[in-house]
C-alpha cells in the first residue's frame, strides 16, 4: 500500500473516533470556548436579520480576540440550528486539514529525498495522534483553526521556490486568514518565512494586497484592543493568572508541559529515542529540517512568557511530527525505518485510545478524556429565571467550570435571546469595583449561588462573591429577590431584580 493511502486511512480512524466523541460528549462548555460560542451564536442570528446587521455584528464581535472561529459555524446552524455541540465539529474538520496539510509540507520540505511520501505520511499520521491537536480539536477553541492554517502557511512558504503567478495571492489569502484567527498567526511563521525570504521577495506586494483587505475587516476597528490584549495575555497582568512559578521554575514548567500533556510522555519518549538514534549518523541538519526546527521555534519563544498556557504551543506540534517523521525514515535499513514508525505510531496509538475511550476527562491530558453523560448544571433554569420578567443583564457572582458568565450568556444566545450574562470583574477583588461594575453594565439582575464547595472555585476568579451576597443581605445593595433554581443536588442559585 502506497504511503498516502495508509496514512489516510490512519487518520481517517483516529477522526473517525473523534466524531464519535463529539456526538456522545454532552459536557457543556466552560469559559473562552463559551465566549467563541456566544459570539458565534449572536453572529448567526445577526446574520439571520439581514446583512448590515451580521456586518455591524461582525466588526464589534470580541474586540480584544480575532473573530473568523466564530464565523466558520454558521453554515452548520443554517443545516442543524444554532447548538452548543454543533459548533466543534467545525475544529475535527480543521484537524483533518491540518494532517492534509502537514502531509503536503513534508512533500515540499524534502522534495528530493527518495523517501519523501514515507516522511509525509508518517508526519500527517503522527499529527492525528498528538494529544493537544486531537484534544481541541473536540471542544470550540481557535488553536484547531489556526494550526491548520499555519500548517498550509509552512506548506506554501517551503514551496515558495517553485511558485507560479498566483502564489502571492494565495500567501495572502493565508495571512488574512491567519489574522482573524489569530493576531500571533504571524510569529508561528516567522522563522520559515525567514528561511525563504529570498524566494518569497517577489511575491510579497501581491501578498499584501490580499491579506491587508481580509485581515482588516476587522482590525480596522479593533487593532488597539487587540494588541493590547495579546500583551497582557503573554507578558501582562493577565498572564500571571496562567503562569507558573517564574524563572527557571517556569521555564522547566512549561516544557514539562509540552512533553508530558501536549505530546504524552510516551509519545515524547519515543519522538526523543527515534531522533537522538537517527542523529547519530545523520550529522548535520538539511535544508527542510532546518524549516520545520524555525516552524517549532515559537515553543520556545512561549516559553519565556508569563502565560504558560499550553493551547499556545498547538500551531507549533506540526513540525515535532514531522521533525520525527523525516528522523524514521533516514535510516538504511528497511527494517529500522519499520522499527522506527512502529515505535511512533504505537506509542502515539495507545496513548490516542486511552485518551479517546477509557480515561475520564477529570484525570487526562489537557483537553482530553472519554467523553462525559452529565450534561452540567441546569443553566437552561437558570437562563429561564433570569429571562423572566424582561431581564437584559445579569451580573453572576460565580465564576465555575460549569456555571460562569460566560456559558450562561452562550446558552442564552442560542436560544436567540438578548439576555447577556456579566461576570463581577475579571479576578475582581474590591466589593466598590464589583459594584461599580453592576452600575457599568446596567445590569437588572444579580445570580448569588449557593452549595458549591470552595475547593471547586478557581480562587483568584472568586474573590468578591461573599462581599456582593453581604451587601444583598445588609442592604447595601438593594435587591429584590424574584426566584430560586436548583442546578444540581446541593447547589442553587437565586436571581435577584436589581438597579431600574
Amino acid at each position: 500500500m502506497k504511503p498516502g493511502k495508509a496514512a489516510a486511512i490512519f487518520t481517517a480512524a483516529a477522526l473517525g473516533a473523534g466524531a464519535w466523541h463529539l456526538a456522545t460528549n454532552a459536557a457543556p462548555p466552560a469559559f473562552d470556548d463559551a465566549w467563541y460560542l456566544e459570539t458565534s451564536f449572536r453572529l448567526f442570528h445577526a446574520l439571520k436579520r439581514g446583512l448590515p446587521e451580521f456586518v455591524s455584528a461582525y466588526a464589534a464581535a470580541f474586540r480584544i480576540k480575532a473573530p473568523l472561529l466564530s464565523v466558520l459555524p454558521l453554515p452548520l446552524y443554517a443545516l442543524f440550528g444554532p447548538g452548543e455541540r454543533v459548533a466543534p465539529w467545525v475544529n475535527l474538520a480543521a484537524l483533518g486539514a491540518t494532517c492534509a496539510a502537514v502531509f503536503a509540507a513534508g512533500r515540499a520540505l524534502w522534495p528530493a529525498h527518495p523517501r519523501r511520501d514515507s516522511i509525509a505520511a508518517l508526519a500527517a499520521a503522527i499529527t492525528a495522534v498528538i494529544p493537544l491537536l486531537y484534544g481541541l480539536s473536540r471542544v470550540f477553541f481557535v488553536e484547531p483553526v489556526l494550526a491548520a492554517l499555519v500548517a498550509a502557511g509552512a506548506w506554501r512558504v517551503a514551496s515558495a521556490a517553485r511558485a507560479g503567478r498566483r502564489e502571492g495571492e494565495r500567501l495572502g489569502l493565508l495571512l488574512g486568514l491567519g489574522l482573524l484567527a489569530k493576531v500571533l498567526f504571524p510569529v508561528y511563521l516567522a522563522g520559515p518565512v525567514w528561511l525563504r525570504r529570498r524566494e518569497l521577495r517577489p511575491l510579497v506586494k501581491r501578498a499584501l494586497l490580499v491579506a491587508v483587505p481580509v485581515a482588516a475587516t476587522w482590525y480596522a476597528f479593533n487593532l488597539p484592543y487587540v494588541l493590547g490584549f495579546a500583551w497582557s495575555a503573554g507578558f501582562g497582568r493577565i498572564a500571571s493568572d496562567y503562569g507558573g512559578a517564574g524563572g527557571l521554575a517556569s521555564r522547566v514548567f512549561s516544557y514539562a508541559l509540552l512533553l508530558l500533556s501536549a505530546l504524552s510522555w510516551p509519545l515524547s519518549a519515543a519522538m526523543l529515542g527515534v531522533a537522538a538514534a537517527a542523529a547519530v549518523r545523520r550529522g548535520r541538519l538539511d535544508d527542510g529540517s532546518r524549516l520545520a526546527l524555525a516552524w517549532a521555534a515559537p515553543l520556545a519563544l512561549f516559553a519565556t512568557g508569563v502565560n504558560q498556557e499550553i493551547r499556545f504551543a498547538a500551531p507549533a506540534l506540526p513540525a515535532l511530527a514531522l521533525l520525527a517523521a523525516r528522523a524514521a525514515m533516514s535510516f538504511d535499513s528497511r527494517r529500522a525505518r519499520a522499527a522506527a514508525a512502529a515505535a511512533l505510531l504505537g506509542t502515539g496509538s495507545a496513548v490516542f485510545i486511552r485518551q479517546t475511550f477509557v480515561v475520564p476527562a477529570s484525570g487526562a491530558l489537557a483537553w482530553c478524556g472519554a467523553p462525559s453523560a452529565d450534561p452540567g448544571w441546569d443553566r437552561g433554569a437558570l437562563v429561564e429565571a433570569a429571562a423572566a420578567g424582561g431581564g437584559t443583564t445579569a451580573a453572576v457572582a460565580l465564576e465555575h467550570p460549569k456555571l460562569n458568565a460566560n456559558n450562561l450568556s452562550s446558552l442564552a444566545a442560542a436560544r436567540g435571546l438578548e439576555l447577556r450574562f456579566v461576570s463581577l470583574g475579571y479576578a475582581q477583588t474590591s466589593l466598590e469595583a464589583a459594584l461599580i461594575r453592576l452600575k457599568d453594565k446596567d445590569a437588572d439582575r444579580l445570580i448569588l449561588v449557593s452549595g458549591v464547595p470552595d475547593a471547586e472555585l478557581p480562587p483568584y476568579l472568586n474573590r468578591v462573591n461573599g462581599d456582593i451576597a453581604r451587601a444583598v443581605a445588609s442592604g447595601r445593595l438593594r435587591a429584590r429577590e424574584l426566584g430560586r433554581v436548583s442546578l444540581a443536588p446541593g447547589v442553587a442559585a437565586a436571581v435577584y431584580g436589581i438597579g431600574r
